[in-house]
């Protein structure tokens, strides 16, 4: 978002010698909520948590205290819980997200972010910083509720142990997958000052790769290889790596091969921006 739709004024009160990052993070995340469309966006992939605080209220419900978690939950319905927090977020995201570099660009307003002291690190980790503050709203938030509200349930349950060490292992994967794809965002609104065609190559990056895999699956087997084309599928393999172990992943398929190809996606996101900035002229 560019400065002037921040009511931006000018300070002359003291200067903060630090870094400079967690105030452009939050100063635009507190820019963005004032959107009526990001309130509602928010608002509405929040539905589906309390879709799933409902299904533990009823599995609660059906269940016999003294055989509560007798079959104890499985990752892979923790796993899909996290897969459609990520579609959620990627909806967040297309409507507030995708212009936080490209509008800067659009509006040339990149001279008052760095002006001195702010650097090159503090912007980038300030973009950062929103859409992660963005996530931790959207979706880790009512996750961190929700896997609260679970375990309270099983509070009696012999796998009690078993069962937070479960929810914690989802909120690390939620953290990795809302890092990836706050990065990827990032680096795609770095590198065109249109934020529509940022959002077009967004929708792209999520759906054209699930497109292919559908018609691939229908074609022929598909290879868990193939997963890794995804981001869907490629959080969806380091969320078998982290909580179901090695028994569910592919034999022929490390377990850090989901990690480190999230950390490269991370990483291509940071240079994106990294060389968009590297091209504008008085950028330190």
């Amino acid at each position: 978002m560019a400065i002037r739709d921040q009511s931006y004024q000018r300070y002359d009160g003291p200067v903060r010698t630090g870094r400079s990052w967690p105030v452009i993070g939050w100063s635009e995340f507190r820019a963005y909520w004032r959107f009526w469309r990001t309130k509602l966006t928010i608002f509405a992939v929040w539905l589906l948590p309390l879709m799933y605080a409902l299904l533990v209220l009823v599995e609660a419900a059906l269940m016999e205290p003294g055989q509560l978690g007798a079959d104890g939950p499985g990752h892979s319905h923790l796993n899909l819980f996290v897969s459609t927090q990520l579609f959620a977020l990627a909806l967040v995201y297309i409507a507030r997200g995708c212009g936080i570099v490209s509008d800067d660009l659009r509006h040339g307003t990149l001279q008052l972010y760095f002006s001195k002291p702010i650097d090159r690190i503090d912007y980038m980790a300030g973009k950062f910083y929103t859409l992660v503050l963005l996530g931790v709203v959207s979706v880790f938030a009512p996750a961190v509720l929700l896997a609260g509200l679970r375990t309270a349930f099983f509070v009696q349950s012999d796998m009690l142990a078993e069962i937070v060490v479960l929810h914690l292992q989802t909120l690390v994967l939620l953290a990795i997958a809302i890092a990836l794809l706050a990065a990827v965002v990032l680096g795609l609104s770095s590198l065109t000052r249109r934020t529509g065609w940022a959002v077009l190559g967004w929708i792209a990056i999520l759906i054209v790769p699930l497109i292919v895999h559908a018609v691939g699956a229908v074609a022929a087997d598909i290879s868990p290889w193939d997963r890794l084309l995804s981001l869907h599928g490629l959080v969806g393999l380091a969320g078998d790596a982290l909580m179901g172990g090695a028994d569910a992943m592919p034999e022929w398929m490390p377990r850090i091969v989901p990690f480190a190809a999230i950390g490269a996606l991370i990483g291509a996101g940071f240079a994106a921006l990294n060389w968009r900035l590297s091209h504008l002229e008085k950028i330190t």
